[in-house]
């Protein structure tokens, strides 16, 4: 596996286990946090999480998240 593969497994794995529909959300910076703004981005448009708002703490990730 790749560092890539390892850091999105990772980030996944603390978003499916620690983020819930309603909650506020630190928006990191990096790698990792890009993978877990994806995968959060995924759950909410297939509806899995509902009401999730994001605190980006860079401008990357806040246009990431606005994308998706």
């Amino acid at each position: 596996m790749s560092d890539d593969d390892l850091k999105r497994e990772a980030a996944s794995a603390a978003v499916e286990r620690y983020v819930e529909s309603g909650m506020v959300v630190g928006l990191g910076t990096g790698t990792t946090a890009t993978f877990a703004v994806r995968r959060i981005g995924e759950l909410v448009a297939s509806g899995e999480l509902r009401d999730v708002r994001g605190v980006p703490t860079s401008a990357r990730t806040m246009a990431l998240a606005n994308e998706l």
